[in-house]
């Protein structure tokens, strides 16, 4: 009787206690979250995604079958879909990047006024 739990702060801070079983004999899939039932599928005999969100963010938990009556269970935050709190966490990247080349374009310029301003005077 597979069982497994993974524990995840959420991105403000939450703590949540994500569960999954999946019955020997049946094959059923119980999703938990927090000791509350989220989802439930029957008969999984393949490989399958579940997706809940937990604090905007998107978690992924995936069974995957390696062959006979043998899976694999893991759990991932997903920060590539294009969910609102990934959206945002790409624009502030991505302003982060234009103001760190802004700073390094002004560096360059004062680093050539200053050179430009030493050869001036030794020429004088």
């Amino acid at each position: 009787m597979p069982q497994h739990t993974w524990n995840i702060t959420g991105h403000q801070g939450h703590h949540y206690t994500l569960g999954l079983f999946h019955g020997d004999k049946t094959q059923h899939v119980v999703l938990h979250c927090n000791d509350r039932v989220v989802q439930i599928d029957f008969e999984v005999r393949e490989s399958r995604t579940y997706s809940v969100f937990l604090d905007q963010e998107l978690c992924e938990v995936s069974i995957d079958h390696t062959g006979g009556n043998h899976y694999d269970y893991t759990c991932r935050i997903n920060h590539e879909a294009e969910t609102p709190l990934n959206k945002f966490r790409k624009s502030h990247r991505d302003s982060q990047n234009r103001v760190e080349k802004i700073r390094i374009i002004a560096a360059g310029c004062v680093a050539l006024l200053i050179v430009f301003f030493l050869l001036g005077s030794a020429f004088t």
